[in-house]
């Protein structure tokens, strides 16, 4: 069984460059052709998590966007990402100067965490756990 998420979001273009510019990811974009909307891939093992923008899910799905732009976007959703250098990214957040939400460093259980928004409010969980954080 393969796992797929579908995000909605407002600027797709955004997307991409905060995923590879901020986080250093690779999302993938995808140009179907004529008549076909653009949208972004971002995998992660056999999960995939894509991004659409939110006016062609209006278009295809008018009544879930009708629910779904009641609230925020991101209200209730959260991605982990484990990182195996979270300091890497760390470094890159400062340098972009994008907003963390939240920082931890657990030496007992040697996990650390940084929690930070995407463009469109998805909450955002890294994750690097293994080492010795003194």
């Amino acid at each position: 069984m393969h796992l797929s998420l579908t995000l909605g979001v407002a600027d797709l273009q955004r997307t991409e460059d905060f995923y590879r510019e901020i986080l250093l990811l690779d999302p993938q974009s995808s140009r179907p052709g004529e008549g076909m909307p653009d949208f972004l891939l971002l995998r992660c093992g056999e999960t995939c998590v894509v991004f659409r923008p939110l006016s062609v899910l209006e278009a295809q799905h008018p009544a879930l966007l009708q629910n779904l732009t009641r609230q925020p976007l991101g209200v209730g959703v959260q991605l982990e990402l484990s990182c195996p250098d979270l300091t890497a990214v760390r470094n890159r957040i400062e340098r972009c100067q994008w907003p963390v939400a939240y920082e931890l460093e657990d030496a007992e259980h040697h996990r650390r965490e940084i929690w930070l928004h995407d463009p469109d409010g998805y909450l955002i969980v890294l994750n690097e756990e293994g080492r010795f954080f003194a």
